[in-house]
């Protein structure tokens, strides 16, 4: 199967009116006629600072001329004003021809704009887009139209091609007053450095926690730091693209869905859900996220509370135990020779209850119970007194 370039120009063009607000030249538009001697398609765009011009060449076309001429139309034609103080054209001529005739895909040298050949085999739809001249189109886009009509997909109808025309020409039915447009981008801009900065460290502190599994030495859940890590990146994805369609960065605001139709209502109803989401996105990063994670260390320090381990390394020191918690106290450390007769004593049984010793156990251990509110004294002395220990323990609610 093979590609006809006119297919693959209506294909392309399609998406690239809708994403980039292209216009098509006539055959018999005068203003061209130089390029149309080695063209088939000539599509313009000439709204901000990058103005383009995108022209589909075919066999027995020359497609270096036909850029040639559209470099020196667009040096000519589009220049800077008292509106538009810096005005850098582009120009891509796309090549659609057997192998045997396509000229090599790059930049053209020697032009008073930039400008790049890209190349497209009509036999097998392989495409080439060396060159990137300011303005130009994705290069994904006509890749995309190239795979599309190898894998069989028909191509648009010219009736698909003019209506999507049309709706780029169409005039939004309300305007949005430049004040709005600047009051929504201020408050855009605060709020990203608000949230935006807080999410973006955010983003890597729950990436380390997951990576490294210590989310859990911090008292939070996996699926509490997953849920924190996708609340920050949906953050700053909608902060992006707020300030992508308030400044219309690379055609968004004529691109995206909702905030682009024609409708004033469609738009207004995009805009309220787009605030609302926003502002739950902060809510619960804020308020939400944090009572989770608080309520997770209350629970783990409960749970450590409950109970307590104290080592000779605590003697002399205090420990708090919550009521009906147990603590136990671990002098295996001290040397083998001096676990034989060990003694715990609690100086508050009322508060402290020590346990009975396990027959069993030869390390010197002692289990104590919480038993009661207060305070108590947790003593140790080994047979020949030359090893003591002492904690002093207070017994808390919960």
């Amino acid at each position: 199967m093979s590609i006809e370039p006119e297919d693959l120009a209506r294909t392309a063009l399609v998406r690239m009116i809708r994403g980039r607000r292209y216009r098509l030249a006539g055959p018999t538009d005068a203003r061209f006629s130089d390029i149309m001697a080695n063209a088939f398609r000539v599509a313009y765009r000439q709204q901000g600072a990058e103005p383009s011009l995108l022209i589909f060449s075919g066999p027995g076309h020359d497609p270096e001329a036909a850029g040639r001429a559209a470099a020196e139309w667009a040096a000519a034609n589009w220049r800077p004003n008292a509106v538009q103080r810096k005005v850098r054209p582009g120009v891509v001529v796309v090549q659609v021809a057997p192998g045997s005739q396509l000229k090599p895909a790059g930049a053209l040298q020697g032009v008073p704009v930039t400008a790049a050949i890209w190349a497209v085999d009509s036999a097998s739809g392989r495409t080439q887009t060396a060159g990137r001249p300011s303005g130009a189109p994705p290069a994904r886009e006509l890749k995309r139209a190239a795979a599309a009509l190898m894998n069989g997909l028909p191509a648009p109808s010219l009736g698909e091609l003019d209506l999507a025309e049309r709706e780029v020409m169409r005039l939004r039915t309300v305007r949005i007053a430049p004040l709005v447009t600047g009051c929504l981008a201020i408050s855009l801009v605060f709020y990203g450095l608000r949230y935006g900065l807080t999410a973006f460290s955010g983003v890597f502190t729950w990436s380390a926690l997951l990576s490294s599994g210590g989310s859990a030495a911090v008292g939070v859940s996996p699926g509490v730091a997953l849920g924190g890590l996708a609340a920050d990146v949906l953050l700053l994805a909608g902060i992006g693209l707020g300030l992508g369609v308030l400044l219309n960065v690379r055609g968004l605001a004529f691109a995206a869905p909702g905030f682009s139709s024609p409708s004033p209502r469609v738009r207004t109803a995009t805009w309220v859900g787009y605030g609302a989401v926003m502002v739950a996105l902060a809510l619960v990063l804020q308020m939400a996220l944090p009572d989770v994670v608080a309520r997770q260390n209350r629970s783990a320090a409960h749970a450590e509370g409950m109970h307590v381990t104290a080592t000779t390394d605590d003697d002399g020191s205090e420990a708090a135990v919550l009521l009906g918690g147990d603590l136990t106290v671990d002098l295996s450390s001290w040397p083998a020779a001096e676990w034989q007769g060990v003694e715990f004593r609690s100086s508050n049984p009322a508060v402290l209850e020590m346990q009975p010793a396990a027959p069993w156990t030869k390390a010197p251990t002692a289990l104590f119970d919480a038993v009661g509110v207060g305070t108590a004294r947790v003593d140790a002395t080994s047979a020949d007194g030359r090893f003591t220990f002492e904690l002093r323990v207070s017994v808390i609610r919960g």
